[in-house]
């Protein structure tokens, strides 16, 4: 099925995907990505804010002058006219809000999602020692780096996003010495391979959607991880034995996604364990909290960047 692309780009043969990206000032941003993980494949939005740094990764810093670009992915299929036709008038109200941009629209085949975001990919250093070099990027890594080397593909997680480097941040304050973790929605396995990296022994990352789920066993491999980090593709309710628990679970979602799942998860933190949940927006944080105070859980720290809230919970 062909689908009109209005940059009259080339087109690209058999297209599997229209990928949508809307240019959203900072205020803005919370908005968009709301109205298009609605409508995107597995309600998935990529969020690729403007960053200025050296080539080497040092002094990285937000580039306040440039609108972030929001993104999503709808699949061509016999359902796209509507919901891009639904997705298109959401966007028109928010346009007439202010501080939206015109959606832009590119057909991608399935090959293209990975390739799509090297450009956008420098090697980033987070906190003291994380390293996340690009696959296709050089690096001479110093004495105390912990170095992630990844292919993100499609899958959410590549330090750009504050909630990825708060996780990371959490990450080094936690003691990971000799334990085992469960990284839940792991995306690109970054945090679980940060984890190995951090002195962790063993590490189960669950990923429900397919797609992220070949990139993150992908990434094991480049890491060469295979021995030390369980790939599993599944919903984190069915996925794992009940039985098993651990004394950290990482948990980089989305609020809504967090307080659904928080019975599951908290299923699965050992007694006095943890649970760094990230993903969240200030304005939903009580949802996240309420969720899991129940389940016998104190905030034990916070850390915020701008709109975006990580939460270091710990079982009573």
């Amino acid at each position: 099925m062909a689908v009109a692309d209005n940059n009259d780009s080339a087109m690209t043969p058999d297209p599997q995907w229209l990928e949508v990206s809307v240019p959203a000032n900072a205020e803005s941003v919370e908005s968009v990505s709301e109205l298009l993980a609605r409508y995107g494949y597995n309600e998935g939005v990529v969020i690729e804010e403007p960053y200025r740094q050296d080539e080497d990764g040092d002094n990285l810093e937000i580039d306040t002058t440039r609108h972030v670009i929001v993104r999503t992915y709808l699949a061509v299929d016999a359902t796209l006219p509507e919901r891009r036709a639904a997705m298109v008038q959401g966007l028109y109200f928010l346009r007439t809000i202010g501080g939206v941009g015109e959606p832009t629209y590119s057909e991608r085949a399935e090959e293209d999602w990975a390739n799509n975001w090297k450009e956008h990919f420098p090697i980033l250093r987070i906190g003291r020692n994380f390293v996340v070099r690009p696959s296709w990027r050089e690096l001479t890594p110093a004495p105390d780096d912990r170095v992630i080397h990844l292919d993100p593909g499609m899958a959410f997680g590549t330090g750009l996003h504050p909630s990825t480097e708060m996780c990371m941040l959490f990450m080094e304050e936690v003691d990971l010495n000799g334990i085992e973790v469960l990284d839940v929605g792991a995306g690109s396995g970054i945090l679980s391979i940060g984890a190995i990296r951090s002195g962790a022994t063993r590490a189960v990352a669950v990923e429900i959607d397919p797609v992220a789920a070949c990139s993150l066993a992908e990434n094991v491999t480049l890491n060469e991880m295979g021995d030390q980090i369980e790939v599993i593709s599944g919903d984190i309710k069915v996925a794992l034995d009940a039985s098993r628990t651990f004394p950290v679970v990482l948990a980089n979602l989305i609020a809504r996604i967090l307080a659904d799942n928080a019975e599951a998860i908290a299923s699965h933190v050992a007694p006095g364990g943890v649970v760094i949940a990230s993903g969240i927006i200030e304005e939903r944080e009580a949802l996240v909290i309420d969720a899991f105070t129940i389940l016998g859980f104190d905030v034990a720290e916070r850390k915020q960047s701008r709109d975006w809230i990580a939460l270091l919970l710990k079982r009573r």
